[in-house]
């Protein structure tokens, strides 16, 4: 077990260090220039070539990249841009925001998609069967923004009424905040719970079929006894890889569901800094976030050994 997390830990550290340059390259590359905007809307400084040498855009890229990460490798992600504030810390503060839809946000689509997916494989080829595949498939062809949307816009052109999304801390006002959170990880939610539906009822009509099933049968066990003790645990392992797989879109989601609904989390953080062009914000962001999600899949890939006792990692 310690020789593989330390072989997935190794192999973690190239896989970031790529997304580093990519983003990197990627930011560089992209039309517009931050220090002509700065100057534009709010006189950081009397002139453009005094602004870049403030903000160190003078020196060569592969420059300004080592010192970037030779920053991050000591902790500091450097500073915003626009608001000269520490990025670590406005990300600590907006991160709990974001963790808190993505969380919601799981537990509504597995919540849904197990649901659903057990159901439709314990009642195959019935009319829940078939209502059950069809949300399925509305909920792969649904965008979850496009949803997202109507949610927001639909009150105000049928009811004449506007939703007010002003978010409210949940140590504050835990029922308020449930409530404004509750909605976009609904909307998110159930779009992604369609695949899990579809891999719970094939995982599970599969198992259900084998032998030892059969024996359960013979045994006279009920059918919630057989289904949920002995059927629904050797299922869900495809189902907790469907998961791992699609953790980059709960978070990477986030960015447009938070920028719709006006959450103060780290995706409006990063939309906002996409937009002005903010630099350190959006390579210190991602790669944040591609630490989180190599993290979130080796607990994923853990978490088999759990569910199946015959696995083992060497």
């Amino acid at each position: 077990m310690k020789q593989y997390i330390l072989r997935r830990v190794a192999l973690a550290i190239p896989t970031l260090l790529l997304v580093s340059l990519i983003v990197f390259a990627m930011m560089r590359l992209m039309p517009g220039d931050v220090v002509t905007r700065m100057v534009e809307g709010q006189a950081y400084a009397p002139t453009l070539d005094a602004l870049r040498r403030d903000l160190g855009l003078d020196r060569p890229v592969s420059v300004q990249y080592l010192e970037w990460m030779g920053g991050v490798l000591r902790g500091d992600f450097g500073t915003s841009y626009w608001t000269r504030q520490p990025i670590w810390d406005e990300f600590a503060r907006r991160f709990p925001v974001t963790l808190e839809l993505a969380f919601l946000t799981i537990l509504v689509s597995v919540v849904i998609g197990v649901v659903v997916g057990i159901v439709s494989a314990v009642r195959q080829d019935t009319l829940s069967d078939y209502i059950g595949r069809t949300f399925a498939i509305l909920a792969l062809s649904v965008p979850y923004f496009g949803l997202a949307v109507l949610v927001v816009v639909l009150p105000s052109i049928w009811f004449k009424w506007t939703p007010v999304w002003t978010y409210v801390p949940f140590s504050v006002d835990p029922l308020e905040n449930l409530k404004i959170m509750l909605v976009p990880a609904l909307v998110f939610g159930v779009t992604r719970a369609g695949p899990i539906m579809r891999i719970t009822r094939s995982a599970l009509l599969d198992v259900l079929r084998q032998d030892y099933i059969r024996t359960a049968w013979s045994k006279g066990l009920t059918e919630r006894t057989i289904v949920l003790r002995h059927g629904l645990k050797n299922a869900m392992i495809p189902v907790i890889s469907l998961i791992g797989l699609q953790l980059p879109l709960y978070i990477g989601g986030s960015v447009i569901i938070e920028a719709i609904f006006r959450l103060p989390g780290v995706g409006l953080f990063f939309f906002e800094a996409l937009t002005r062009l903010d630099y350190p914000v959006v390579q210190s962001v991602n790669l944040i976030i591609a630490a989180l999600v190599v993290g979130l899949n080796l607990l994923v890939d853990l978490s088999y050994a759990f569910l199946d006792p015959r696995i083992r990692y060497r």
